[in-house]
């Protein structure tokens, strides 16, 4: 009997994050699912992300246990064409049997129901390592940012003026351009700067990752955090669109990275909810 990957997935997690990672046996796999709190999992949403155990077989064909409504359970199935395939039961040795059947390659999938639209359908199964680096993509929507607000500036303020003398017209142009350029500059220059910049943090493990440099990383715990600030010298919103976040941890030390790392929103999202958000150079979030 082969061994097929395996790996648990908790209801504080996210999308195409995992732990506990490993080849198992069949029966090492039975016991992983009988040893798994279902009912101390449930509560959530049912979907294909949520507690449960994922195999993955040498065919990267996927079988997920899964909970379902009324104390059932759901099992996916997703093929490496992407096809998803859905089955319910109320009894976990139902489950347990169509495991034995994964396994010996002989699962029939006439009891499963069959889903019409496949679209992102392996981000529920495959492992995503959720490491964020400075891109250029980034850096471009940036800047697009920056280029559209100068210019619905410049529409509106050369429309309001246009009948007045051409050298003030001038001067405002040369006076945006001017700021356009200085905005610019200090956003490659600080992605050049901060170009080599690691993190990894997921959403549902305590534990993150951060590096200036990716060759020098250090582990950080997300429950030794006193305060994560948003640092805007300007004021509420920063011209340059460039907010740089700093984690304050309970001894004192920090660390600071900019959204070219991780977005706003993304970076929101890997902490528990009920926080604080008050971006003025106030804690962004209280721990």
């Amino acid at each position: 009997m082969p061994q097929f990957i395996s790996k648990l997935q908790y209801k504080t997690y996210e999308k195409g994050e995992f732990s506990d990672e490993k080849p198992r046996s069949l029966d090492e796999t039975l016991q992983l699912i009988k040893d798994f709190p279902w009912d101390k999992q449930r509560g959530v949403d049912i979907q294909p992300t949520g507690p449960s155990v994922t195999i993955q077989d040498e065919y990267v064909n996927y079988l997920k246990i899964g909970l379902y409504f009324n104390g059932k359970f759901c099992l996916y199935y997703l093929d490496n064409d992407n096809h998803l395939y859905e089955y319910h039961t109320d009894n976990l040795n139902d489950a347990s049997q169509l495991v034995k059947d994964f396994f010996s390659l002989a699962l029939d999938l006439s009891k499963f129901e069959k889903h019409f639209f496949n679209v992102g359908n392996q981000k529920h199964f495959a492992t995503q390592y959720f490491e964020y680096r400075i891109k250029p993509l980034r850096v471009l929507i940036l800047t697009s940012f920056l280029l559209i607000m100068v210019t619905m500036f410049l529409f509106f303020s050369i429309a309001a003026i246009i009948k007045v003398d051409v050298f003030y017209v001038i001067l405002l142009m040369t006076s945006v351009l001017g700021l356009f350029t200085y905005l610019l500059f200090r956003i490659y220059y600080n992605a050049f700067r901060n170009r080599n910049n690691y993190l990894q943090i997921s959403k549902g493990n305590d534990v993150f990752s951060f590096g200036y440099n990716e060759n020098y990383v250090t582990t950080y715990n997300k429950k030794d955090i006193d305060t994560i600030t948003a640092c805007e010298p300007k004021g509420n919103r920063n011209p340059n669109n460039v907010s740089v976040y700093e984690i304050t941890f309970k001894d004192g030390t920090s660390l600071k990275f900019s959204n070219m790392l991780i977005a706003d929103s993304v970076l929101r999202s890997k902490f528990p909810e009920g926080i604080i958000a008050n971006i003025d150079g106030n804690p962004l979030w209280k721990l």
